[in-house]
């Protein structure tokens, strides 16, 4: 089984402090589409697809593929990003990211978010994950979370690595 990878977004791939106030991209859902050879990015929100595209920091992006890469993961989106856009438009923020294959879904659209992890784990039987979150998760899921600060950084690839490194181990 595939290791989880439960993601929020702000304070981890889209920091909360950021000094990015570039303009509008009028032309980047074109620029995408002809990339990508997908079509549907001209039907994207272009303000969705600016905030993803130059808003996301392109390092914590990069550590969030390379942990993907490394273990095989998948990634459940937790973020309050699930409840504001469609599957759809979570599934090419992810493609942006060159992680749509590893993007399988989000938690329920409930809250707290907490309670909304423990319920995927228990329902699909999830035995190998991390949580990489601003919040503090740390008191429900000991051993299994990333608290960033602002953005996931080299240090929280670390730990996240090292995690999912003991979980393997214990698992064989």
């Amino acid at each position: 089984m595939h290791p989880i990878i439960f993601l929020d977004i702000d304070g981890v791939l889209h920091p909360l402090k950021t000094n990015n106030s570039s303009a509008l991209d009028h032309h980047l859902n074109q620029e995408l589409a002809k990339l990508y050879h997908d079509p549907a990015f001209l039907k994207l929100n272009i303000y969705f697809t600016n905030l993803v595209y130059y808003g996301f920091d392109q390092n914590a992006c990069t550590l969030l593929k390379k942990l993907v890469d490394e273990f095989d993961a998948r990634i459940v989106l937790t973020s309050s990003w699930r409840l504001i856009y469609s599957k759809h438009e979570l599934y090419y923020l992810f493609k942006i990211l060159y992680l749509e294959q590893a993007f399988i879904g989000t938690t329920r659209k409930s809250t707290p978010r907490f309670q909304v992890i423990q319920e995927y784990i228990d329902k699909h039987h999830i035995d190998s994950y991390i949580i990489i979150d601003d919040a503090d998760l740390q008191k429900y899921f000991e051993f299994h979370t990333i608290k960033t600060i602002n953005r996931f950084c080299d240090s929280d690839y670390l730990k996240a690595r090292n995690l999912l490194l003991l979980q393997h181990v214990k698992a064989h």
